[in-house]
């Protein structure tokens, strides 16, 4: 892929076919979540009131910041094999997703439930950015993770946070984390400079 040095998959898929329990599919979220693909898929097979009571859980379960992972059923895998028109709860999954996936290859752009953030920074002047917590919350438009009150590595560690993803795509690096505070500086990274 143009612009991404290692090999990555584009769409990862789980697929759960009978035996479902919460532990199943946390497993299957973190299998997606490891994956790395830029779109994660997890796919509940079969139907009935049970298979509803899964996918609430479910979307519930993906509905976080990290990497965007659709739940569709065995009927919207079945539209999309035959042709059909895919149901309206799928079709804007199936476009978003693709977007996402385009607009990460193509352009070399950030992704992601913090792509707000990465957009803020990257019209920020200068090369030493004081920053607070709520300030990012409100560029953001919702709430930090817990994390990153109760760890100063949630801000700088690149594979475990999304935050850290963002602000590191930008072209900055969180510095001088005060969790008591809630305030933090955010350096410019002397390559980004010359952007």
């Amino acid at each position: 892929m143009p612009g991404i040095g290692d090999p990555r998959p584009v769409v990862g898929f789980e697929i759960e076919s009978s035996w479902r329990t919460r532990k199943h599919l946390k497993g299957d979220y973190l299998n997606l979540y490891d994956l790395g693909a830029a779109v994660g898929v997890l796919v509940l097979l079969g139907d009935g009131d049970e298979v509803e009571a899964t996918r609430r859980f479910a979307q519930a379960l993906v509905d976080r910041p990290g990497p965007q992972v659709l739940v569709w059923s065995e009927e919207d895998v079945h539209q999309l094999l035959t042709g059909q028109r895919p149901t309206p709860a799928v079709a804007p999954q199936v476009a978003a997703a693709t977007r996402t996936a385009t607009a990460g290859i193509d352009s070399g752009r950030h992704v992601g439930k913090f792509r707000a953030l990465w957009e803020w920074l990257c019209g920020q002047p200068g090369t030493e950015l004081p920053t607070s917590f709520a300030d990012i919350e409100k560029v953001i438009g919702m709430p930090l993770p817990g994390s990153c009150r109760r760890h100063p590595a949630h801000w700088s560690s690149y594979d475990g946070s999304a935050v850290a993803r963002a602000i590191q795509d930008a072209g900055w690096t969180a510095t001088r984390v005060d969790l008591r505070a809630e305030r933090l500086v955010l350096v410019r990274r002397p390559s980004a400079a010359n952007r």
